[in-house]
């Protein structure tokens, strides 16, 4: 099987095919689980993403948690 065409869409029009790969996974979880849970579930996979992000210019979690929230709510 030839997987030219793969690659090609891969270097040509990543996005487009991340876009629809991620809708066409969130619409079968909504039609198997229904909205809400769809959204929370979007909602948690978002916010990984974002700490995921945070924590790869960084050097641990700790500091990402110690900018995000004062010093009242981390111990020391």
């Amino acid at each position: 099987m030839d997987w030219k065409w793969l690659e090609y869409l891969w270097v040509h029009h990543r996005g487009r095919l991340i876009g629809t790969l991620a809708g066409l996974f969130l619409g079968i979880v909504y039609l198997i689980v229904g909205l809400w849970k769809t959204i929370v579930f979007a909602l948690i996979v978002g916010i990984g993403y974002f700490v995921g992000r945070e924590c790869d210019g960084r050097k641990d979690l700790r500091q990402v948690l110690e900018d995000w929230f004062p010093d009242r709510w981390m111990r020391k």
